[in-house]
């Protein structure tokens, strides 16, 4: 009996060690889905998701638990857009594996160490148009973290949607925002 349970844990060690980003099964209220997992230098780690469905905000709070030890961590989550959920947890996290608990859901993954002295963080904007107001404005979508400092012009692909660094946002027939950061171009 001692085997078989000692060679369950182990192959429960090794799937946890070799499962990167996953999903979670699907519930009532939608599905929470780990995109990324970062450790900002001078920041926080910070969990990225993305939302399908609807989830009360009192239900994004959590836990994280780091694997091995006995410890647990808060996980302090906010909408920052219809559809990505952003999460920050304690720097005691970081080089270790966790299991973050989030809305129901259960999540296994590596957060990583810093990633050296300097990272540089630019705000992702697009660019939301409201017809029936008949306005339009540019709202953060993201936050990117690079290793070097972006330049003029630079591109940035997430997901089908490319950004450019500009030091100002593109006019788009609405005020400019005099900011520097990743903005998509302008519609047709």
């Amino acid at each position: 009996m001692r085997k078989v349970l000692f060679t369950g844990l182990v192959l429960l060690t090794l799937l946890a060690l070799v499962t990167g980003t996953v999903s979670a099964a699907p519930h009532a209220g939608g599905l929470i889905t780990l995109v990324e997992v970062r450790n900002d230098n001078g920041g926080n780690v910070i969990f990225v998701f993305r939302a399908s469905g609807e989830f009360a905000k009192p239900k994004l709070n959590g836990t994280v638990q780091v694997q091995g030890a006995d410890a647990n961590y808060g996980l302090h989550c906010s909408l920052v857009s219809d559809d990505t959920i952003q999460c920050t947890t304690s720097r005691k996290t970081a080089g270790t594996h966790v299991v973050v608990y989030l809305a129901g859901f259960i999540f296994w993954t590596y957060v990583p160490a810093s990633s050296g002295p300097t990272e540089y963080c630019y705000n992702v904007y697009d660019l939301f148009i409201n017809s029936q107001e008949e306005e339009a404005y540019w709202l953060v979508s993201d936050v990117h973290c690079q290793d070097t400092p972006a330049s003029e012009g630079d591109q940035l692909t997430m997901g089908e949607s490319t950004y450019g660094f500009w030091n100002e946002s593109p006019t788009c027939w609405v005020d400019p925002l005099m900011i520097a950061g990743y903005y998509a171009q302008c519609p047709m």
